[in-house]
């Protein structure tokens, strides 16, 4: 049943913004990316700027604008849709959530497919093909460190409204990212997991600057791992959880 509930949300944002997000949102990134090796901030280079730019705080804020668009589309109708309809409304929430991650993931991949573009046109064709493979990887990866805070947003945008979203998330990703990603404390703050992985799989340091190899910043394979594992369990458990809460804060009439 659950495939016919992710039908029916997919098909509410034909041709809408939520749609047009992933074109709009990598080509936001590249321009902010330029912007920065023009001022001299992304000094590892655009491919780094793009990463760095995306896991801080780019990616967050995008999970916030899928999540509001998503709420918003049964909110302007005061749930209409939803209060007419014989449906589990803990199956919808689930739905939109993996709309959305699977929005992100689209998203993801054309960022890599920008990184290996770039790469080609600084290091040749062939050595950015050679890397291709290690590009999509990382931002698979990366996906997979954002997953739990599709959830988390879609109950957040419901609780304090978009703009407290926006600030809320904003604020949690800069300082995950400049402050606990660098220190054992990231395992405990899951906005700093993207930072970690960041600096882990493309060896790039929450600043923009190269990390040094061999550096005890780089987690080895089996912490990699298991960052994988929690962050696979913490998006199942948050996913679990306010699919309960959203089943009974929208009531039928």
């Amino acid at each position: 049943m659950l495939p016919a509930y992710f039908t029916a949300e997919n098909l509410k944002f034909k041709r809408s913004l939520f749609r047009k997000l992933m074109i709009f949102i990598p080509a936001t990134l590249i321009l902010l990316s330029l912007v920065f090796i023009f001022v001299g901030i992304g000094l590892g280079g655009f491919s780094s700027a793009m990463i760095c730019n995306w896991c801080m705080p780019i990616a967050s804020l995008s999970i916030v604008f899928l999540s509001h668009l998503v709420n918003n589309k049964d909110q302007k109708h005061n749930y209409r849709t939803l209060y007419s309809l014989p449906i589990d409304l803990q199956k919808t929430f689930i739905a939109k959530t993996i709309l959305i991650a699977l929005n992100l993931l689209i998203i993801s991949l054309l960022l890599s497919l920008i990184t290996v573009i770039s790469e080609s046109l600084v290091s040749g064709v062939s050595s950015a093909i050679g890397h291709s493979g290690y590009y999509l990887l990382g931002y698979g990866l990366l996906w997979l460190s954002l997953l739990w805070q599709i959830p988390f947003c879609l109950f957040l945008d419901q609780k304090v409204g978009f703009v407290g979203s926006v600030i809320i998330n904003l604020f949690a990703s800069a300082f995950g990212g400049l402050f606990f990603s660098l220190t054992p404390l990231f395992w405990f703050f899951p906005y700093s997991w993207p930072a970690r992985f960041m600096v882990t799989l493309f060896g790039i340091l929450p600043n923009g600057l190269l990390v040094d190899a061999g550096s005890r910043l780089i987690l080895n394979l089996g912490e990699s791992a298991l960052l994988v594992l929690i962050s696979l369990v913490a998006s199942f458990v948050l996913t679990l959880l306010f699919s309960r809460w959203y089943s009974k804060q929208v009531y039928r009439q």
